[in-house]
Order: structure tokens, then C-alpha cells, then sequence
């Protein structure tokens, strides 16, 4: 996809640290781990793994709850699915400014 650079955010501290250091390379998900950053260090030519707060996320938390809501197979015809996205987004906009 000739994408160089990734930054891949997460609000999970814990596999920040995991990504960035070799704290966890004894451990019993090292293995997990390992194909994590060989994937990362095979695919982009830098790589960055990076916290946000849940806070910062909350367009995405929202949306995915609207697509879980969503059945396999069903046609999806709404009117108001692009307004309640627009909303939900500028929602997110306004309190992180």
C-alpha cells in the first residue's frame, strides 16, 4: 500500500509499553508481542505506538456501538445514520477542543 510511516494509537498503556521496550519479552505473551513489532518493522519504515485517552475516542466508541447494532446481511437504509454520525463527530470535536 506503499504506506512508510504509521503511528498506531491506543489507550491501552500497558501494550504502549510493550510495543516501545523490551520489558515484556519474558513474558507469557512475548510471542504476541514479537509478531507485533515484526509485523510493524516489516510493513512501515517507521513505527510509532503511541497512548490517547479514552476521551479522545469517544466518536469512535459511538460509531462502532451504532455498527454493532447493525445485522449481518441486512440492508442498512436510514435517513438519519449520516446526521447521527455528523452529530456524534461534532460532539467529539467540541469537547476535546
Amino acid at each position: 500500500m506503499d504506506i512508510g510511516h504509521i503511528i498506531v494509537e491506543t489507550n491501552a498503556q500497558e501494550v504502549v509499553k510493550a510495543v516501545n521496550s523490551r520489558e515484556y519479552d519474558d513474558s507469557a505473551i512475548s510471542h504476541l508481542i514479537a509478531e507485533v513489532k515484526s509485523l510493524l518493522g516489516s510493513n512501515f519504515l517507521n513505527h510509532e505506538c503511541v497512548f490517547v485517552s479514552r476521551d479522545c475516542n469517544q466518536a469512535a466508541y459511538k460509531l462502532a456501538a451504532l455498527g454493532y447494532l447493525c445485522t449481518e446481511g441486512e440492508v442498512l437504509v436510514t435517513s438519519s445514520l449520516y446526521e447521527s454520525v455528523s452529530i456524534i463527530v461534532a460532539n467529539n470535536l467540541l469537547a476535546n477542543e
